[in-house]
């Protein structure tokens, strides 16, 4: 074999490890639940004035619960160093 074709089949496996790796990180839902305080700020700025309020309230109730879970010391972990 030549050297252009060594390196054609090398450049299309790593072209479908990539697709793999894109389509088990779609399927496993990776991508969607992990998004960051910017897209959450365009999404919400995309709704209507209706839907803003409901968002900012179920958020506002989230952080109320984390922050009782951590107060009372329901959502430490174990590499979390205690604070005194």
């Amino acid at each position: 074999m030549s050297n252009s074709t060594i390196a054609l089949l090398l450049f299309i496996g790593v072209i479908i490890f990539l697709l793999a790796g894109i389509i088990y990180a779609i399927r496993q839902k990776n991508i969607y639940t992990s998004g960051s305080f910017a897209s959450l700020a365009a999404f919400h700025d995309m709704q209507g004035r209706d839907k803003q309020n409901a968002i900012e309230t179920v958020i506002e109730q989230q952080a109320e619960k984390k922050w009782k879970e951590e107060e009372s010391g329901e959502g430490k972990t174990d590499n979390e160093v205690p604070s005194n």
